[in-house]
């Protein structure tokens, strides 16, 4: 395996196992006195399975199974983008818009964030497939 691609993938399982403590251990989720208590469960849940996939993606990784390496993050990401077509949902912007940046006037939400792992997973293993034909 390509050690770009190698350290690509490596970079989506770390970001894929700590991105739920960094953005929903505060005041907008699991510390939101608006959330009740049902939907701050759903919201660890959500925490402890990017932690599960991204984890055992490194795990994967290191053992050179890189198609498992590569699909369990994908999913975390791919489900969290289409997790937006189910009815009433919305992103971090819909309750504290202020918090959300702009760059080019495009938000830097969930589903842009969501496209961007997806987007470094497919790179990173294009690499590592690359690396591996030769």
């Amino acid at each position: 395996m390509s050690r770009y691609g190698r350290w690509v993938l490596g970079g989506v399982a770390v970001m894929t196992a700590t991105n739920g403590y960094l953005a929903d251990w505060n005041r907008t989720h699991l510390f939101n006195p608006a959330w009740p208590p049902h939907a701050k469960l759903h919201d660890a849940w959500t925490v402890l399975l990017g932690t599960a996939l991204g984890t055992s993606s490194l795990y994967f990784l290191r053992k050179g199974d890189t198609e498992t390496a590569v699909l369990l993050p994908a999913l975390f990401w791919a489900t969290q983008a289409a997790s937006f077509a189910f009815p009433n949902t919305g992103g971090l912007a819909s309750e504290f818009a202020d918090l959300v940046p702009k760059v080019c006037g495009v938000r830097l939400d969930e589903v842009t964030a969501s496209a961007a792992m997806l987007a470094l997973t497919a790179t990173g293993y294009v690499l590592a497939r690359r690396h591996a034909a030769r």
